[in-house]
């Protein structure tokens, strides 16, 4: 797309909101209540529950690690 001037500049970014909205309402499409309703509130529990995906795939790795030392004799 050829972008002329700024007035068309801003009038392409258009599609940016929508899906960004589109990806968080998909994210909380399984929270309940207006966690799932509500982009403001569904943007603070999907972040919350993405920082905890990511703890948990870190402790998911040292749980494994357990498991294999105390399974060599």
């Amino acid at each position: 797309m050829v972008i002329t001037s700024p007035t068309l500049f801003a009038r392409a970014r258009g599609g940016d909101r929508f899906w960004k909205r589109r990806r968080v309402v998909s994210l909380s499409a399984h929270f309940y209540g207006r966690k799932r309703n509500c982009y403001t509130i569904a943007i603070k529990y999907v972040n919350r529950a993405l920082r905890y995906n990511t703890l948990a795939r870190r402790l998911r790795k040292s749980d494994v690690r357990e498991v294999i030392v105390d399974h060599t004799y």
